[in-house]
């Protein structure tokens, strides 16, 4: 089956409805024939100094049309509407409207990242101004955590800066490689888009429902040309400013553990076998679990969940007790608050000294400001062991339900360690960019372009501090999901809106905990600079050869610095009420009773003020960085290529082909490092390699009878790892002489990829088209467990030191010798699998009906994606004999094999109006390969439903409303496919924003 699908990239079925759309068109009536012509088809290239003005929803989606048609491989373009004004408010939230583009949401449900044709953000390249580019936030460690990879985060930037975005879904030579994906093309506006002076002004304010706060929002745009004995010059500055507050509610179990997990539950008194152990130290004996803590599991309620067992899909041979019986490992409620300021400022010079020379500087700058304080209110107790202060081994089981897909739906508990924690997140995104372009026609078959730049993007986070408040040992704690499947009911045990229900003080001797706090530093940069040079020479009237030389240099750094602990007493005369505020009103949207409407959470500034553990000094225990241990990594990417193509113009059998057809030669040469922890000494590890790549490119166009377009491309690509998986970050545990470390020897994933397309432009401004897609993906990377002798993995000698040991021979010996062979866990190349998929598209305005009814229009898509690939679900022990490697072959993680938009739109020459929906399926976040009771991490499919409306009071002043995410559609993350355990449910309510805008 699988050699058959390699044979046949692309399914009989499909090719099948790509060549029908092509022959029904071909067979249209005679009417087509005689109709008025696309602009694309009657209109001539326009000259060099000519102006394109593109005012409209309408306007700019046949402007895009326009230039789709006119393109040789398969792209999708976005305009903007009018000057200084995309059609959404986020640029990540108008790409989901490409066919294909599915929308990743961060905190507060904004639109960050996107996949395309199911391959996530790290297989996507975005270019702005014709560089690479790389911007990276901060997130909560459930919803995907700080951005430390390749992958675009687009919540930087307002939408309000570009003027254009293209999303190229098939590879080129002359396209700098690195995305299996797509490349996205985003770019700011210039001074020569413009007709002469314009000016534009606009200002917004937005309203969340959930959080209640009102935000500003402002842009400007500033462009002017003038014509000089010198040529023409151009100027151009814009900005744009918003402050927002965004609200997100919910609730997560951080983790589902079974029973036997972490040491089990608390057994009944006189229940055989007891557990846990006798232990003076800990208090336990025949009738107690602790100190104070009695034997209370109701024996129905315990043999009810210890009597569940798993065998994790026939990898253990005698399950434990408990182990088919999943409980939320952290059971809790958040609400997070997050603040952010988002600045942006564009300028742009250009020259043209005559028609045949141009000379280009854009400028790009953009500040992402955050500040995220979550506040949880928990039950801890279902996720420690006995020597981590106790935990589960402490708790009793008074009462449980199952329900027919063997989930854990309801318990009762006593002896539940119960926690108030309160997060701050402080971190900014500083985004910089310059690039320098032009072109020259040295004859009028000899034209040279180049490009050098630059763009830098610093995530800074000088401040990420939890603190955490603790009830021990609560009795009568509950949760229940029968009524609510995505948010439980949850009884405390102790009145949680009393600040003196909690406590910070040292751990107690038995273990006991009351708090602690945790800090971190983290600053991540990437750097990458871009020259290139090309040349083109028009051989004849059908034939042009093009060729070109560019030298890509890209540098990634982090650095991540912790501290903490849980040693500090308050000081006499400060109570719990001093460091506490109340969360008020929560629980709106979330459904069901049983919520808490407030809790006493953690108030940072105030505790700060008590002891300010972000001195990072001796003064205050435990607030001092860990240095020694730091993560201190980076690589560095020298790309140089060539490319050399031929684009062509011929009629075969009457059909006009356009095209290209080219090859790009790449080497990669890679240098990585990381500060290790050697004795107490940082030393750095390095490592070197290169590969190189030879990528062939076809991309062919045919035009056949009444305006249809029949599309073929093909080729070789490839995405280049990770950067945390190619640094040599290094973990090493000598005692049991296992080393974890970064793979700086990883390939880039390849494949080779096929496309076909249809369009037919069957009216003006109009189109439809259905396409096939394969990719044949030949390796992938994955985490494997090895054995090797140490001095074979390039690391220094020195980490294997420590206590005075000696790895020369002397005594004491280090339990590690250089000549030990280890056990290896690493990233490796594995094989990878096929993508297959289908896409359909319909631009459709309502021109053919009478009166108001041609103001409407219809825009439409649909992509269906089907992949497999073999997952390592569980990696060989290089010690034993057995081969205990599992593997489950699965959809790539984040692909939603089903995924539509559709928009309604109205426009009139003073009134415009549209509604979209945007639904993607569910989707694998992790495949887990029930090794350890799960099988799969699911999100759940979501649509949400925005509308804009707008009215031109003059030709210069507009006023406008938009709603965004009028549903109010939540995110869910779904723990094994059977039995569907909540992991995550958040929502962030519904944004409306009104506007004013003049321009002239």
């Amino acid at each position: 089956m699988k050699n058959r699908n390699a044979r046949s990239p692309l399914k009989p079925s499909v090719l099948a409805v790509v060549g029908a759309l092509a022959a029904l068109a071909a067979m249209a009536p005679a009417r087509a024939q005689t109709s008025q012509p696309t602009e694309a088809a009657a209109a001539p290239a326009a000259p060099a100094d000519s102006v394109v003005v593109v005012t409209g929803f309408r306007a700019s989606l046949n402007s895009a049309l326009n230039t789709k048609r006119s393109s040789d491989g398969i792209i999708d373009v976005i305009k903007a509407e009018d000057i200084a004004k995309f059609p959404d408010a986020n640029l990540a939230e108008s790409l989901q409207r490409v066919p294909g583009v599915s929308l990743t949401r961060g905190d507060g449900g904004e639109g960050k990242q996107i996949t395309v044709r199911g391959l996530n953000a790290g297989f996507t390249r975005v270019r702005i101004n014709g560089i690479e580019g790389v911007t990276a936030t901060g997130a909560s460690d459930i919803n995907g955590s700080t951005n430390r990879g390749r992958g675009f985060d687009f919540s930087v930037f307002a939408s309000e800066l570009f003027n254009s975005l293209e999303v190229r879904k098939t590879s080129e030579a002359s396209v700098e490689e690195g995305s299996l994906g797509a490349t996205v093309d985003l770019r700011t506006a210039r001074p020569f888009d413009f007709k002469g002076r314009t000016f534009s002004l606009g200002a917004q304010e937005m309203h969340n429902s959930l959080s209640e706060k009102y935000s500003p929002r402002v842009t400007a745009l500033l462009s002017d040309r003038w014509k000089t004995p010198y040529g023409q010059f151009g100027a151009l500055v814009s900005a744009a400013y918003s402050k927002r507050t965004v609200q997100e509610e919910g609730y997560e179990a951080v983790e589902l553990l079974s029973a036997s997990n972490d040491g089990g539950f608390c057994s009944p008194a006189g229940y055989a076998p007891q557990n846990p152990a006798n232990n003076a130290v800990k208090g336990i004996t025949a009738a107690n679990c602790g100190f104070g803590v009695p034997r209370t599991s109701n024996p129905a309620a315990y043999n009810d969940v210890m009597s569940r067992t798993d065998n994790y899909g026939g990898t253990v041979a005698n399950p434990l007790p408990g182990s088919g019986a999943f409980a939320p490992r952290i059971p809790r409620y958040r609400r997070s608050m997050t603040q952010y300021e988002r600045s942006g400022l564009t300028g742009s010079l250009q020259w043209r000294p005559n028609s045949a020379t141009e000379l280009n500087l854009d400028l790009l700058g953009g500040k992402f400001n955050n500040k995220r304080y979550d506040n949880y209110i928990s039950a801890i107790s279902f996720g420690r062991s006995l020597g981590q202060s106790n935990g589960k081994p402490q708790t009793s089981i008074l009462e449980s339900h199952f329900n027919d897909a063997g989930s854990w739906d309801y318990g009762k508990f006593n002896a539940v360690d119960i926690r108030s924690e309160g997060l701050l997140d402080v971190y900014s995104t500083l985004f910089r960019q310059y690039v320098v372009s032009g072109r020259h026609d040295v004859t009028d078959r000899l034209k040279i372009d180049f490009l050098s730049g630059q763009s830098r993007s610093d995530l800074d986070e000088p401040q990420r501090t939890t603190v955490q408040f603790d009830s021990p040992n609560a009795n009568g704690f509950s949760y229940d999901f029968r009524n609510n499947r995505n948010v439980p009911s949850m009884n405390f045990g102790v009145d949680v809106a009393n600040p003196n229900s909690f406590s910070f003080a040292p751990q107690e001797a038995d273990g006991t905990f009351h708090g602690q706090f945790v800090g971190r530093y983290l600053h991540t940069r990437n750097t990458l600079k871009t020259n290139q040079v090309n040349a083109s020479y028009e051989l004849n009237d059908n034939l042009t050869l093009r060729t070109g030389l560019s030298k890509r240099d890209n540098t990634w750094s982090n650095v991540e610095i912790g501290s903490g602990g849980n040693g500090l007493t308050l000081p006499a005369g400060v109570g719990m009420g001093d460091i506490t505020r109340q969360i008020s009103g929560f629980g709106k949207g979330l459904g069901g009773s049983g919520v808490p409407g407030s809790w006493a959470a953690v108030d940072l500034d105030k505790f700060l003020k008590v002891y300010n553990i972000e001195c990072h000094c001796t003064e205050v225990p435990g607030s001092s960085y860990n240095y020694l241990n730091q993560a201190n990594r980076g690589v560095d990417e020298s790309i140089k290529a060539l490319f050399l193509a031929a684009d062509f113009k011929y009629d075969v059998f009457s059909i006009p082909l356009r095209g290209n057809v080219g090859v790009r030669h790449a080497r990669t040469d890679v240098d990585t490092f990381a500060m290790l922890n050697a004795n107490g000494v940082l030393e750095p590890a390095r490592f070197k390699n290169s590969y190189r790549d030879n990528l062939p490119a076809l991309n062919v166009s045919a035009t056949l009878p009444h305006d249809v377009m029949l599309r073929f491309s093909a080729g070789k690509t490839l995405a280049r790892p990770e950067y945390t998986d190619l640094a040599p970050s290094t973990t090493l545990s000598t005692q049991v002489q296992t080393v974890t470390i970064g793979n700086p020897n990883l390939a880039p994933i390849r494949a080779k990829t096929y496309d076909v397309q249809a369009e037919w432009y069957y009216a003006k401004n109009a189109m439809v088209s259905v396409g096939a897609f394969h990719k044949d993906i030949g390796t992938f990377i994955q985490g494997v467990s090895e054995r090797a002798v140490f001095s074979s993995l390039g690391l220094p000698e020195s980490i294997l030191l420590g206590g005075g040991c000696s790895i020369t021979g002397g005594t004491p010996a280090c339990a590690t010798l250089p000549g030990t062979t280890v056990v290896v866990n690493r990233q490796v190349n594995t094989p990878g699998g096929p993508l297959t998929g289908y896409e359909f598209n319909l631009q459709a305005p309502f021109s053919f009906l009478p009166g108001i009814w041609a103001n409407f229009g219809l825009l439409a898509n649909y992509t269906h994606v089907d992949s497999k690939i073999t997952y390592i679900t569980r990696v060989d022990n290089p010690n034993t004999a057995a081969n205990e490697q599992l593997t489950r072959r699965a959809n790539f993680t984040g692909l939603s094999p089903k995924a539509h938009n559709l928009t309604l739109f109205y426009e009139d020459k003073k009134f415009s109006a549209r509604v979209s929906a945007a639904h993607r399926s569910s989707y694998l976040l992790n495949v887990l390969g029930d090794v350890q009771g799960h099988d799969f991490t699911i999100v759940d499919g979501s649509t949400n439903v925005d509308f804009s409306m707008s009215y031109n009071i003059t030709p210069q002043l507009r006023v406008s409303l938009e709603g965004q995410n009028l549903n109010d559609t939540p995110l869910r993350y779904g723990r094994d496919s059977q039995r569907n355990d909540t992991l995550l449910y958040v929502h962030s309510g519904r944004t409306f924003v009104v506007g004013l805008n003049y321009k002239y």
